[in-house]
């Protein structure tokens, strides 16, 4: 692992490679969605009968993944939480929440390995799978590690409900041994203890009827007392600049308090699922080394574009060149076809890997088209040889959904007259005043000589807010 180094990939893949105790400190905040429907999650589920869907994406299925990676669980009797994995099929059944599971415990094995044996991991989750995530955690790291479940509370404004309003998530932090980094914290002195004791330090004195006299002080100043597991930080505000439009965004400022408590300057800080970098930005902003791997490219062109503006962060895995877009798009099809979809602006990857009806990714146009509504605009990926066919059924897709514009991405320019004039078909569509062909044909290729096809205004496919098109710009 080379420190200061953003990871495009599966976590997994990238640690697996990584040399064992590297790391001081893992924080993460791993893809679950608290928001889907509950039931689902627990329901039995034919295996292999749904298609597979990305990670990030945060939808769970017990699908043929789902029971590789159990059945790697159940064959292997000294595995790391083999047991507790096998334990929880008798409890769950094969469902979503046994997918979450074993997805999950294979790659805190591997964080449980990088980490130093002065190292501490954080693990922020919800209260939809906390509880079963602290089992698996157990198995790993051993219940004699556990140190803290922290709670973060917030207040944001509630929908009513027939319940009391959720307002804290949870974060579990382990150790690897019993010699752990740790830098004391504390919390501010009430407003009563300062008018009382001026902020001096309240000495431990024994009066002459043998009780404890709190008015003994000292002329150090206090610290404060110890800071306790409740951390009362604001959610980031809809208007606040540090807010950069992903969904999953944490506070900078719990993000620092992890790494002051857990972590020394010049320690290496990993994020394995770092999604808009705030972990990162706390650990430079604190002095500390760091990485971060996230599986959307997305992701990874936020933080190279918003958190560190003009610098040129080292991204390992997003190609940066023609030759290394081919050995992505030969070795790991879905994940080309995902980061091709995202080099244009406003476009987010389809959400099944297979059975996803000729549609690779999708988005939103700021504007109507003039006599249409349809603001629809789809993309599909080729990443082998052109074929004219495969244009035509593209051309159908667009017909079907009713798509404003479709975009067909290759890896090499397609200069053919058919393919030209099957594009000029599709005619041209207005918005406000200005031109555009309905299917264009675009080509990675033209990427890298920075060539974006003809794009309208198009909204954020996070927020749903007009985009910054200049963000997603090579």
């Amino acid at each position: 692992m080379e420190p200061n180094h953003l990871y495009y990939g599966d976590c997994l893949d990238w640690m697996r490679q990584w040399d064992a105790e590297c790391v001081d400190l893992i924080y993460l905040d791993p893809p679950f969605n608290s928001a889907a429907k509950y039931n689902v999650l627990f329901a039995d589920e034919p295996a292999g009968g749904k298609a597979q869907y990305r990670a990030f994406n945060d939808t769970w299925h017990w699908d043929d993944a789902a029971v590789e990676r159990y059945e790697a669980f159940e064959n292997a009797l000294a595995k790391p939480a083999r047991d507790t994995i096998v334990g929880l099929r008798q409890i769950l059944g094969k469902s979503g929440m046994l997918a979450y599971l074993t997805y999950m415990a294979e790659r805190l094995i591997e964080m449980r390995r990088l980490l130093k044996p002065t190292g501490s991991l954080y693990l922020h989750c919800d209260p939809t799978a906390s509880h079963y995530l602290k089992i698996v955690m157990d198995a790993i790291f051993g219940k004699k590690n556990f140190r803290n479940e922290l709670v973060w509370s917030y207040r944001r404004w509630p929908a009513k409900q027939q319940n009391f309003q959720r307002m804290h998530d949870v974060i579990f932090r382990y150790s690897k041994t019993d010699k752990v980094i740790w830098n004391q914290l504390y919390e501010p002195l009430a407003e009563s203890t300062l008018k009382r004791f001026g902020g001096k330090q309240i000495v431990s004195a024994i009066n002459e009827d043998g009780q404890r006299d709190p008015s003994v002080t000292s002329d150090e100043k206090s610290m404060g007392p110890p800071m306790r597991d409740v951390w009362n930080i604001g959610i980031i505000a809809p208007a606040a600049k540090e807010r950069l439009g992903y969904p999953t965004q944490k506070p900078l400022a719990l993000l620092e308090r992890i790494i002051k408590a857990s972590s020394n300057e010049g320690d290496i800080v990993l994020d394995p699922f770092c999604g808009c970098g705030t972990s990162i930005d706390a650990a430079r902003r604190l002095n500390r080394r760091w990485a971060g791997i996230d599986i959307s490219s997305f992701a990874i062109d936020l933080i190279r574009k918003e958190r560190f503006k003009n610098e040129d962060i080292p991204a390992k895995g997003i190609p940066r060149d023609m030759a290394s877009a081919r050995k992505l798009a030969r070795e790991k099809p879905f994940d080309f076809e995902s980061w091709a979809v995202m080099r244009l602006p406003g476009f987010a990857p389809n959400m099944k890997q297979t059975g996803d009806g000729g549609v690779d990714g999708r988005a939103a146009l700021a504007h109507a088209p003039d006599g249409a509504e349809s603001r629809l605009a789809l993309a599909q990926v080729k990443g082998g040889r052109f074929s004219l066919s495969h244009l035509r059924d593209f051309s159908g897709v667009m017909e079907r959904d009713q798509a404003a514009l479709g975009y067909y991405i290759t890896l090499d320019p397609v200069e053919t007259r058919a393919a030209r004039a099957e594009a000029r078909e599709k005619g041209k569509i207005a918005i406000l005043g200005a031109e555009y062909e309905r299917l264009q044909l675009w080509s990675i290729h033209d990427y890298f000589e920075r060539r974006l096809p003809n794009l309208p205004q198009m909204l954020n496919p996070y927020t749903g807010k007009e985009l910054d098109q200049t963000l997603a710009l090579f």
